[in-house]
Parts: structure tokens; C-alpha cells; sequence
């Protein structure tokens, strides 16, 4: 006994037509298939512009940040220079201080010393 496919059996009355249905349904999901496709491939096209817009977004926001990064950079380091400078007076006064009060530190010193001597002794 020879096997055979379905198309080469011998068809009951109740499917004839049907293989000619059956290929008409699978042709139109094959052109809606297409139309599909089509569509796809335009959302493709349209994401392609979007990702690029968004790429040059970003590249722009990281230069701009970079920018800022190197003007922050340089205003602390104008910050940092003035403070420098206002801690060099501020310990040029403090210097000065130190020499008027150190005159007097040395008399009391003196004093006392002599004091504890000439008590000692």
C-alpha cells in the first residue's frame, strides 16, 4: 500500500473546495502579512530619526555639561585663590598681633621669674 498526501487522496463531497479556501485565507494573511511589514518597516524608519534626534540630545547635554563642569572648575578656583588671599592678610595680622603682644609677654615673664628667684633665694 502506497502512502499518499492529503491533496493526493481522493476528496470526500464535504471538502471539495476547501484546499481552494484554505489557499485564499493563507494568501490574504500573507498580503496583510506584507501590509504589516510595510508599516514596520516605516515605525523602523521613524525610530531610526528619533534615535538619532536623541543621540544628538544627549550629545549636546554632555557638552553643555562638560562646559559647566569647567566653568564651575574655574570659579572655584577663583574662590579658592581669594580665600588664599584673604587668609594671607588675615595671618599677616595675626603676625602683627603677636609681635605687640610679644613685648609685653616677656616683661611679665621677666617679672615673674625674678620674683620666684629673688623669693628663692
Amino acid at each position: 500500500m502506497a502512502v499518499m498526501t492529503p491533496r493526493e487522496t481522493p476528496t470526500e463531497p464535504s471538502t471539495i473546495g476547501l484546499h481552494a479556501k484554505v489557499d485564499a485565507g493563507f494568501a490574504q494573511a500573507d498580503k496583510r502579512m506584507d501590509g504589516l511589514d510595510q508599516r514596520m518597516d516605516g515605525l523602523d524608519k521613524r525610530m531610526d530619526g528619533l534615535d538619532k534626534r536623541m543621540g544628538d540630545g544627549f550629545a549636546r547635554v554632555d557638552s553643555d555639561i562638560r562646559e559647566l563642569r569647567r566653568d564651575m572648575k574655574a570659579g572655584f578656583e577663583r574662590v579658592d585663590k581669594r580665600f588664599e588671599q584673604v587668609d594671607a592678610k588675615m595671618q599677616a595680622g595675626f603676625d602683627r598681633l603677636d609681635k605687640k603682644f610679644d613685648w609685653p609677654i616677656r616683661i611679665l615673664l621677666g617679672a615673674t621669674l625674678t620674683a620666684i628667684l629673688t623669693h628663692i633665694f
